[in-house]
């Protein structure tokens, strides 16, 4: 028996689409997804149609991530100051690309679930902890070895992080299987996980898949969010180029060079002109 484990595809259809080329190629019929499926790349419609098919045709385990709960608190009137050309700006170019089924769809899932298959080990699943879904789970970490004392079960599954790996303490496993849409450790690629009962255990095979990355460049340059999120935009673009997980340390730069100099400053609403001075001084803007 083998399942497929997809976490933070984050709009990177080309990178989703990558995946299930290998999953059908393989014959596996079974796919968990860990939530974060939109935001940050172009087009976040032509991803949620693809689970549409996916979930249809496989059987699939599915839970919510941190932006999912991000869209769910917006659609209810949450005053979370998203605006255009912020570090925000991608979150509310892919809130006004989304259906209303699609915020009905994020409203139905939990944020933590468990698979069990018959002649199995259940397995549970999170995105971040089963506490938070931005909680950040790293091997060896201190946190992460508590959860895995606590946690009713052999295993259990979280994303993200971004990063694909498998820890294991005190005889329970914890596997993530790194970002589909932008992972850490691989340059223009996709990172999934393939697991399989073997020998009475769960078995993780961590997967690097390519794709034409040259396609999603020129999605971005086409797109509204080059008008809308820009900065955001090319975090985004040399992260996945890079496989270095840039926008996070943009964003505290970015806000750290606002509140130098005017004294205080709001982590929704950094001036462009820190964004840019940030952008320019890693490196990332095009």
């Amino acid at each position: 028996m083998r399942v497929a484990v997809l976490s933070d595809i984050h709009s990177n259809h080309f990178a989703l689409e990558a995946c299930l080329h290998y999953i059908e190629k393989e014959g596996i019929n079974k796919i968990i997804f860990l939530g974060d499926y939109v935001s940050d790349c172009p087009n976040p419609q032509t991803t949620m149609n693809l689970l549409t098919q996916i979930r249809k045709n496989y059987e699939t385990w599915c839970i919510r991530g941190n932006r999912e709960e991000y869209f769910i608190r917006h659609a209810q009137g949450y005053a979370d100051g998203w605006v255009y050309q912020a570090n925000t700006g991608n979150l509310l170019y892919t809130y006004e690309n989304l259906r209303s089924e699609d915020l009905k769809w994020f409203q139905s899932l939990s944020n933590k679930g468990r698979v069990k298959l018959e002649g199995t080990k259940d397995i549970i699943l999170a995105h971040g902890s089963l506490v938070n879904t931005r909680e950040l789970l790293y091997e060896k970490a201190e946190n992460t070895n508590k959860l895995l004392k606590e946690i009713p079960a052999s295993y259990m599954l979280c994303g993200h992080t971004h990063k694909q790996f498998q820890y294991e303490y005190e005889g329970k496993q914890l596997i993530n299987p790194g970002s589909v849409g932008v992972p850490i450790g691989c340059k223009k690629s996709a990172h999934m996980a393939v697991l399989s009962w073997e020998e009475g255990m769960w078995k993780m095979k961590g997967v690097t898949l390519p794709y034409d990355f040259k396609r999603l460049r020129e999605e971005f340059e086409a797109s509204e969010m080059k008008e809308k999120a820009y900065l955001w935009m090319c975090c985004i673009l040399h992260s996945i180029e890079d496989g270095v997980n840039y926008a996070p340390t943009c964003v505290k730069k970015a806000y750290d060079l606002a509140k130098q100099e005017l004294g205080n400053a709001d982590w929704n609403h950094i001036p462009p002109k820190y964004w840019n001075l940030a952008a320019k001084h890693m490196g990332l803007l095009d």
